[in-house]
């Protein structure tokens, strides 16, 4: 579909205007299509912090050829802003932040740069995860909450006008990493780490709950508002970051979602609620209820297998809802626990079995290969999982007159920072094939069952990206420069394969980079 800029801005609706003149001028951008930004709750809640300050101008800017350099508003160029701030959720989106800058003429490296350029800002996981691979392109990373950080960031900007300063100031506040102040020229830490700020005084906030306030038709979430329902997890699985790096589960309150409910149904009759555990917020039947009152259609983020109750998924279908999606992870009882994870196929089966009562018909499941201990029962063990929820399906779909569909996602495991699993190495290429053909084969005959199979290199450059160190800049240079992913996976096979098929050795470098996540 050919990018049309003007149409694009005609057909949104928003809750709350972005000013566009101020005496700071902000560019807020994400590393990928307008398409993919705007599916994306964080990019949102970004501009509308950006936007709720009086004196700062905010434009947004994403990678669609015909506007890369400039922004979406006024087509300006960026090289104008006073700040250009990325939020990058995905290691794969990283190397777009270097082609932007190439494209608006503005130097890749922050050494290059002076007080005529802009500062250059990234949040969001890809920072909090590991800011080492990009840092000689980023003058400031924003590690942890955006409303924590980000009005603190454009105060300090505000009372700030020489470059230097600024970021000398920035460099004593936690939440922040200068990489220039922060680290050597070998790119080695320096002084203590810069701690991850995480406090929940904020979130009894109704104001602070995040949500969006662009609704559009030129995304994923085609015409619909999504809402944040909660932070952290109930759950510790060993291979997942965001439980470890969001803590315990703390949820918004009813009534500050109920109001971000009523804002976005001025716009759009189609609500998203969207957390890790968004099944898990103790009034959410009575919030699904309340949509329901309002003649609003919901739908959820993937739940979790415990939080798919009558009580829960009746009124998700009354509002118009007929796909759930779960993640069990492994077929079997045994792997599934040793991942921290004590839920039984049993359970998986009865979860099935209600969503389909309640008229859920669609199912979509989430597994990883890979994990450490497995063997080829427990890939077996997937496809009977999957075999016993399709009959389920088709013997619900005989009363209906028809059966849902089943989807099964596979992703082969990615270490990542932080975890339990930080140090596993990943399945080799020919491994990662083998256990795939496995469970296909097992799989074989069953109806109605989709297979989205992954993608090894992909999962190897993220483990890359989330594990190496300042070193792994050259190959985003390459990957920003045009390389294919095979191409620059052959180029720096030797650093690719250290860092994703061998065991991490030593104290990794990112951990003293920033602090393990806080404890709530």
């Amino acid at each position: 579909m050919k990018f049309n800029q003007a149409g694009i801005l005609r057909d949104e609706t928003r809750v709350r205007p972005m000013p566009a003149v101020g005496a700071l001028r902000v560019a807020v951008g994400y590393p990928n299509t307008y398409f993919v930004a705007m599916s994306s709750l964080a990019f949102q809640w970004v501009v509308e912090l950006t936007a709720a300050f009086d004196d700062v101008g905010v434009e947004r800017f994403f990678t669609d050829p015909p506007l890369l350099g400039r922004t979406l508003e006024s087509s300006s160029h960026l090289g104008d802003f006073d700040v250009l701030a990325w939020t990058c959720s995905f290691e794969l989106d990283a190397p777009n932040i270097l082609s932007t800058l190439d494209a608006a003429g503005i130097p890749r490296r922050s050494s290059e740069r002076d007080h005529n350029h802009p500062i250059v800002v990234v949040g969001g996981a890809v920072a909090s995860i590991n800011p080492l691979p990009l840092s000689p392109a980023v003058d400031v990373f924003v590690l942890g909450s955006a409303e924590l950080l980000w009005p603190a960031f454009l105060h300090a900007l505000r009372g700030e006008t020489d470059r230097g300063r600024l970021l000398e100031t920035l460099a004593g506040m936690d939440g922040f990493f200068v990489p220039s102040l922060h680290l050597d020229s070998r790119g080695a830490p320096l002084g203590k780490r810069r701690r991850v700020e995480k406090r929940d005084a904020h979130m009894s906030d109704p104001s602070m709950v995040p949500a969006s306030h662009v609704v559009t038709p030129h995304t994923e979430y085609s015409g619909r508002g999504l809402i944040e329902m909660s932070r952290g997890c109930p759950e510790k699985c060993r291979y997942c970051w965001v439980s470890y790096n969001y803590g315990r589960l703390r949820c918004y309150s009813t009534e500050g979602i109920l109001e971000r409910v009523d804002r976005l149904s001025s716009i759009t009759k189609r609500i998203g609620f969207v957390a890790t555990a968004v099944g898990d917020h103790p009034d959410l039947g009575e919030i699904l209820e309340a949509c329901r009152k309002r003649g609003l259609e919901v739908a959820l983020s993937s739940l979790r297998i415990p939080a798919m109750r009558r009580e829960i998924l009746e009124p998700l279908a009354a509002s118009g809802a007929r796909s759930v999606t779960i993640a069990p992870e492994t077929g079997t009882d045994r792997l599934r626990t040793s991942l921290n994870k004590p839920i039984s196929n049993e359970a998986i089966l009865e979860a099935v079995e209600t969503a389909q009562t309640c008229g859920i018909e669609n199912i979509k499941m989430y597994f990883i290969i890979g994990l450490p201990g497995e063997t080829d029962g427990d890939l077996r063990g997937i496809a009977d999982l999957l075999r016993k929820t399709q009959s389920l399906m088709v013997a619900h779909g005989r009363e209906r007159g028809r059966v849902g569909s089943l989807l099964a996602g596979f992703n082969v495991l990615v270490p990542k920072p932080y975890t339990p699993y930080a140090r596993e190495p990943m399945l080799t290429r020919r491994e990662a094939k083998r256990r795939m053909e496995i469970v296909e084969t097992a799989a074989a005959g069953i109806s109605n069952l989709t297979i989205d199979r992954p993608s090894y290199r992909q999962a190897q450059w993220q483990t890359h990206l989330s594990r190496g160190d300042i070193s792994v800049y050259g190959a985003l240079e390459d990957a920003a420069s045009g390389k294919t992913l095979g191409g620059l996976l052959a180029t720096h096979r030797k650093a690719v394969d250290a860092s994703s098929l061998y065991p991490v050795e030593g104290p990794p470098i990112w951990q003293f980079v920033v602090s393990a996540p806080v404890k709530t």
